[in-house]
């Protein structure tokens, strides 16, 4: 057996486009470890100076999980362990616990993974978090309705990405969107329900603005690296946009700072990023939606606040997995923001174009391109997640110059797609 090497971190997952990967690998070279990568789909085109292994499982399996990770620690000394996604959380957070590496423990993994959970640790602040049930059956959804009241919202108990939202306006739509959801929310439609088929959330309908929370916790202290602004569909509550920081004003962002605050404390969430989404009612006052124990997605994290802020949140998530505290900046010296163009149909996307106009827009830093011509794509309910086509990210010295230039991006680019059937 050869000697163990130093300094390697692993892995669990990384998130899904090139942009997004390439940031969280380069966070570990930057901070002076290599990377192990353990991952259901691994990406064939990692730079190999850094990624110094790449094991291929199911992450479900925690057997197969457990062997790799024994071989791994025969080759390499761990300095940390990191996922950058919501399925692996509570295998991290086990892992950690039996190699003593710093991450979250399981119980609050366990909660973080569960958004029936959130909000039963959240019961003594009902100020906090929306009425809510957890259903399974019609009769409990019936029994549950009329204390929520109409409009209301039903989601998946486990899930990530907004998948399966949906927005019920009246009780006539509340059956066919309840039965919707029950077929979608099983493991053989998305792994990200393994343990949790047919579980669903029925909830009260929150008004005002959306916002995420983006920081760590690091050994009890919660550091926030910023507050992001966030747009999203009526119907499915799909994003569509952010921008960070927020434009909230004082005593709403301090609402917000509270919120997260407490949502740690219940959670018992420690040693880990997370993302925190919330609402900003319009009289004031911030209520959970959901928060997860790993930094957000969307670019968010791997581009949006490093490109404000100066200082890479990836490289602070690494930080904090090998026990030391992130390194927090001045105020944000700019604004960063990201537009996305989604599919108004299903069909087969035909063509994308003005990219090259809408490279040309002052600002725009990034288009990332999702789906090619000649692709499927989908919309909700049938479909929540190839619908998705592109993304744009700009900065500026203002929060109207970003929000005017991914505007004029995303209208210099179109897109032809040809109807399903």
């Amino acid at each position: 057996m050869s000697e163990p090497d130093e300094g390697v971190l692993i892995y669990l997952n990384v998130r899904r486009t090139p942009l997004e990967q390439r940031a969280e690998i380069l966070a570990a070279h930057r901070q002076g470890y290599g990377v192990v990568l353990i991952a259901d789909h691994p990406p064939t085109d990692l730079p190999a100076h850094v990624v110094r292994a790449v094991h291929q499982l199911d992450t479900f399996d925690d057997a197969a999980l457990d062997a790799a990770i024994e071989a791994i620690t025969a080759e390499h000394t761990v300095a940390g362990i990191v996922t950058w996604s919501d399925p692996a959380v509570v295998s991290l957070s086990r892992i950690a616990a039996e190699r003593g590496l710093p991450a979250p423990s399981v119980a609050a993994a366990e909660v973080a993974r569960n958004k029936y959970l959130m909000r039963q640790s959240l019961a003594h602040r009902p100020d906090l978090i929306p009425r809510f049930a957890r259903v399974t059956t019609w009769e409990e959804v019936a029994e549950a309705a009329p204390a929520i009241g109409c409009p209301l919202v039903l989601k998946p108990v486990s899930g990530n990405g907004s998948k399966g939202i949906y927005t019920v306006r009246d009780e006539q739509q509340l059956r066919p969107a309840f039965e919707e959801l029950s077929a979608y929310v099983r493991p053989e439609r998305d792994r990200v329900f393994t343990g949790h088929a047919g579980e669903i959330m029925i909830e009260q309908f929150l008004e005002g603005t959306e916002h995420s929370v983006e920081g760590w916790v690091h050994r009890g202290e919660v550091f926030i690296a910023g507050v992001t602004d966030k747009v999203t569909t009526p119907d499915f509550h799909l994003e569509t946009g952010h921008i960070f920081p927020s434009a909230l004003p004082a005593d709403r962002l301090a609402s917000v700072h509270e919120l997260t605050r407490a949502v740690v404390d219940a959670f018992g969430m420690d040693d880990c990023a997370f993302h925190l989404e919330c609402m900003v009612a319009p009289e004031g006052g911030a209520k959970l939606v959901e928060c997860a124990a790993r930094g957000g997605g969307d670019f968010i994290t791997s581009h949006l606040v490093g490109l404000a802020t100066g200082t890479p949140f990836c490289e602070n998530t690494v930080r904090v997995a090998t026990g030391r505290p992130p390194v927090l900046g001045d105020q944000p010296v700019l604004y960063a923001g990201l537009a996305k163009v989604l599919a108004d149909q299903a069909g087969t996307l035909r063509s994308i174009d003005g990219l090259e106009d809408a490279l040309q827009v002052a600002g725009v830093e990034h288009i990332t391109v999702d789906r090619a011509p000649g692709q499927t794509v989908g919309v909700p309910p049938a479909d929540f997640v190839s619908g998705h086509i592109l993304s744009v990210m700009a900065t500026g010295d203002s929060y109207d110059a970003v929000r005017d230039a991914l505007d004029a991006a995303t209208k210099a680019i179109s897109t032809r797609i040809s109807h399903a059937g």
